[in-house]
Parts: C-alpha cells; sequence; structure tokens
C-alpha cells in the first residue's frame, strides 16, 4: 500500500498539471452527484419530525365524475377523509390536517410578521414526532371544538414574544387572538406534511366532499401498505354508492400514498401516480452525471498513462502480467478517485448544510431552512458516495489499463 501512494505522489510530483485537473475534477463531479443525491434522498428519508416515513401513508384526493363525463378532482373535505381512512386494519393512527396558510401574525403589539399555519387535528402529534420543549399539545376534545389554542415553534415564539416561554399568552392570527398552549422545536420544512410554524386546533370541515384536509396514517410496524390500499379500494366503492343517486362515481387512484409516491410521483389530483417514470428520470441523470466525467477522467489517466510507457514497458519485461498492470492502473486510480471522493463528499454535504437556495423547488417555505443534518449524514448517503466513487473509478480507469496492458514490452521500454 506504502509503494503504491509512493508512485502515486511522484506521479503527480512529474505530472502536476494532469495530477491535479484530475483530482479536482473528481472532486466536482462527485460533489455536483452527491448534491443531486442529497437533494432526492431528503424527500423520502426519515427525519424528525417525520421520523415515520417508512411507516407512512398519506391520502390528499378525491376524483369523481359525473353521469356527462365531467371531471371533479381535488382536496378531501374533513368528512370524506373520515368515510376513506377512518378504523383500517393494520394502522396505527390516523390524523386530519388541513395545508399550510400564510397569516400575518403579532404577539407584542405592533410586531407583525407572516407564519405559516396549519390546523391539525391532536392525533397529528402522534403521528409527527414534534419535539415538544415548553407547555403541552392541545387535547382532541379543543380539536373537535375548534378551540382557539395553538402550538407554536421556536422562532415563532420568538418573533411573537421575545422568550419561548411564552405559555398562556396570546398571539394574533389575522387578526383573532388564539391561547399559545405549548411550544415545539423548529425542523426543516422540508418535512412537507408535517412542517409549520402555527399549528391551530382544528375539528375539520365536516360537509361536502371536497374541503383541503389530508390524511396522514400511521401503519403498523411490518403491515403492507397494499393491504391498507385494499381496505381503501373497498371504501371507495361504499362510497359510489351513497354518491349514486347524485349521478356520480370516484376514480380510484391507488391512494394512500407513500413517501416517494408523494415526492415525486404525484401529478394532480385527477390522474395515477406514476413513480416509474420518475425513478427513469433519475436513473438517467445519475448514469449521466456518473458517464460524462467518467469519460473526461479517463482521457486525462490515459495521457498519464503514456508518460509512464517505459515504466511499464520494464515491468513487463520482468514478467509483469497483464492482469497485474490493470488491477495496478485501477487500484492506484481508486486512491485518487477515493481521496477525491472524500472531499467532494465533504464539499457536498457542507453545501447542502447551508445553502438554503438548493432547496426552493422542494415546496419549502420561508428562508434559512435547511434539512435535518440526519437526512443528510447517514449510511445510505455513505454508502452511495463510496459506490460512485468505485464506479467512476471503473468507468475511468478500465480502457487506459487495458491499453496500457497490451503494450509490446519492447516497443514501450523504447518508447519516448
Amino acid at each position: 500500500m506504502k509503494q503504491k501512494i509512493r508512485q502515486i505522489i511522484n506521479d503527480m510530483r512529474q505530472q502536476p498539471l494532469v495530477g491535479t485537473v484530475t483530482f479536482i475534477a473528481t472532486v466536482l463531479s462527485i460533489f455536483l452527484f452527491m448534491v443531486v443525491v442529497i437533494t432526492s434522498r431528503v424527500k423520502v428519508v426519515p427525519f424528525s419530525p417525520e421520523s415515520c416515513r417508512d411507516r407512512l401513508l398519506i391520502g390528499q384526493y378525491i376524483h369523481v365524475k359525473d353521469e356527462k363525463g365531467n371531471d371533479s378532482s381535488g382536496s378531501m373535505s374533513t368528512l370524506t377523509a373520515q368515510k376513506l381512512y377512518d378504523g383500517l386494519k393494520g394502522v396505527e393512527c390516523v390524523s386530519y390536517s388541513q395545508y399550510l396558510e400564510t397569516m400575518t401574525a403579532a404577539g407584542i403589539e405592533g410586531k407583525y410578521f407572516n407564519a405559516y399555519c396549519r390546523p391539525t387535528d391532536a392525533e397529528f402529534f402522534k403521528v409527527f414526532d414534534h419535539k415538544l420543549i415548553a407547555g403541552r399539545y392541545y387535547t382532541q376534545e379543543e380539536a373537535d371544538a375548534s378551540l382557539p389554542v395553538v402550538v407554536i415553534n421556536e422562532r415563532t415564539a420568538r418573533k411573537a414574544f421575545g422568550t419561548v416561554d411564552c405559555l398562556g399568552r396570546e398571539i394574533s392570527l389575522n387578526h383573532k387572538k388564539y391561547n399559545v398552549v405549548g411550544v415545539v422545536s423548529d425542523h426543516s420544512f422540508l418535512a412537507t406534511t408535517a412542517c409549520g410554524d402555527v399549528f391551530i386546533a382544528f375539528g375539520g370541515d365536516k360537509e361536502g366532499l371536497f374541503g383541503g384536509t389530508t390524511a396522514a396514517l400511521l401503519v403498523e410496524e411490518g403491515v403492507d401498505f397494499d393491504s391498507v390500499r385494499k381496505q381503501v379500494k373497498a371504501r371507495y366503492a361504499i362510497l359510489d354508492t351513497e354518491l349514486r343517486p347524485e349521478g356520480k362515481k370516484t376514480v380510484y387512484h391507488e391512494a394512500p400514498f407513500d413517501q416517494a409516491t408523494v415526492s415525486g410521483g404525484l401529478r394532480g389530483s385527477n390522474t395515477t401516480p406514476d413513480t416509474t417514470s420518475d425513478s427513469y428520470v433519475r436513473y438517467t441523470l445519475y448514469a449521466i452525471l456518473l458517464l460524462v466525467p467518467a469519460i473526461n477522467l479517463s482521457s486525462l489517466l490515459h495521457s498519464r498513462m503514456r508518460k509512464r510507457i517505459s515504466e511499464i514497458g520494464v515491468r513487463r519485461a520482468f514478467g509483469c502480467t497483464r492482469l497485474r498492470v490493470i488491477t495496478d492502473i485501477i487500484w492506484e486510480n481508486f486512491l485518487i478517485t477515493l481521496v477525491g471522493g472524500i472531499v467532494g463528499v465533504a464539499l457536498g454535504i457542507t453545501f447542502a448544510l447551508t445553502y438554503s437556495g438548493l432547496y426552493e423547488d422542494m415546496e419549502t417555505y420561508g428562508s434559512g431552512i435547511t434539512p435535518d443534518i440526519g437526512s443528510v449524514i447517514n449510511f445510505g448517503t455513505i454508502l452511495i458516495a463510496v459506490g460512485v466513487c468505485f464506479i467512476l473509478n471503473l468507468i475511468s480507469a478500465s480502457l487506459p489499463a487495458w491499453q496500457a496492458s497490451r503494450l509490446n514490452p519492447v516497443e514501450a521500454i523504447n518508447a519516448k
């Protein structure tokens, strides 16, 4: 190992420009790949307050057709959501919440600011693990009665009152007074189903077919998602019997959806999600991000090998096999790739944790919001990084190594 490291260092010294460009190109290619991977993974990996993502199913929309073929689709009312998702076997808990709404908030008189507010039931805090740092969550009785009580996050508490010690104080939301009963820790708004500055006790919209309700289902450990979907599909059939006198019928789109589908496969309220095409696009992008830099690195390695033709010829003349030449070159190139990969991954993670603008297309709200560090630095990300380094090395080094192994020893020794 030490001999190979010395060989790499000596090679870099003899060709400083080519060696430096090779290293920088490796760093940049790994960096770019990791940024793309991280922004994809934070949509699906579990992290607080959505630590339950691997057991989470989301029901958002209802699609109805009448006898003339006219479509009506959109978010459900709480009444509709309860008909479809209440009391399912294998589901530990169900929460019904509304979409985020921007409201004008004020605590200390004259200090107004915008806050992202989400009306929810009390079960919301059983499905999602918001960390309570003061007070309590509101009860289901308070939510059912839509009493004016709220749970706020730290940054809202500081904006409104200058401190998180604000239990029992009143906060104004769109000029309506609410009593603060709890304060939760700040969190990344990449948790798009659970995020919010203010959570308002809400009993739901109990009339009509459509509304603004999202159902979040926490599935029991070991329960297959498809078994839950089969029950929901049967509920759709029951709902059809209720709608038949109105000449309407539901269209089932394989709801409820897992986190991967919610983050990438939903294309509207009246279509069935197509996660396959989304996966094709993602993997095609990964392939391009690997192949393009690999081709460039292969050219740079070929240039470095031309400077070592005589050395390779001498080794071949003293009995070094072609396989040994190939493996040595691939191994040497892998060490460079690995070091460059470590630097590239470090830069990618740093960039992901500090540049909030990277997530502007991921339904984030406000500014300065970055993902939880646990969603970026985890075993999956590290495994992908090592795998990318290995694949990039194989693609970029295989052809130059094979060409070097095919050199005629006599011609190689005499080459200039």
